[in-house]
């Protein structure tokens, strides 16, 4: 795989363009081409690209060829973001829940608010609806979209109503995180928020998990992982934005 793939890998994956992908990571823009030109990334470039997506696999990096992602999420152009007016969030005490993966605010940063798409915390059919975005203002800067859930599995931590807000792609089986939720995507465009295990490199499945001791998952949790899309951490859950 060359660079120049790579990097394309990057700006679908966390960016709009080269030049925004340079802008994340610190760099100038004619320092991302120059790499795609000589198909190599100097060692101060790789350092700055782990620093932004440590998530990444450096060795994917280095010269690896095995793609370290799983698919985006199905959402509108971000040609089509520029055009929506901003929307703040409610002043502090209107319905923001204690954020159990918050260890201090950061500096405001605009996030997506996915509307149209609501992860079910259960087994329900979802609707076919349009999706669109609105820009929200998030206090990390982590935070990527923002959805509203619907449910009672993950109860108590997410109740039906509550909104998450959810990061990068995980980039790799190993990233899953005992006992964090995750917003789970399968390849029919499903949107699931559940805890996820990954048993392993010789398991065909993924174990899903609530939190609602009352409630049964079809299949008991387990996910083909030839059905399986994506995955995205919870990083903050709130009644109200």
């Amino acid at each position: 795989m060359t660079i120049e793939e790579k990097i394309s890998i990057l700006v679908e994956r966390y960016s709009r363009n080269r030049s925004h992908l340079a802008d994340m990571i610190g760099v100038t823009p004619q320092a991302v081409n120059n790499w795609v030109y000589r198909n190599h990334i100097p060692r101060r470039g790789i350092e700055a690209i782990m620093a932004r997506f440590p998530q990444i696999d450096r060795e994917w990096l280095l010269g690896g060829s095995t793609q370290q992602s799983y698919g985006s999420l199905p959402l509108p152009a971000e040609d089509d973001e520029e055009e929506l007016l901003p929307y703040q969030v409610p002043e502090q005490g209107t319905g923001l829940k204690p954020n159990y993966h918050m260890d201090r605010p950061q500096a405001d940063a605009s996030a997506m608010l996915v509307t149209g798409l609501q992860p079910t915390l259960g087994d329900a059919p979802q609707t076919e609806a349009r999706e669109g975005l609105t820009p929200v203002q998030m206090p990390r800067r982590d935070i990527k979209y923002v959805f509203q859930c619907h449910g009672d599995s993950m109860l108590p931590r997410i109740q039906d109503g509550d909104y998450v807000g959810v990061g990068e792609a995980l980039g790799r089986y190993e990233d899953f995180r005992q006992g964090d939720p995750y917003l789970v995507q399968t390849t029919d465009g499903r949107l699931m928020v559940k805890m996820v295990q990954d048993p392993g490199p010789t398991s065909p499945f993924l174990l899903l998990s609530t939190e609602n001791p009352n409630y049964q998952l079809a299949d008991g949790g387990r996910l083909p992982k030839s059905e399986f899309r994506a995955a995205y951490r919870v990083i903050m859950v709130m009644r109200d934005i």
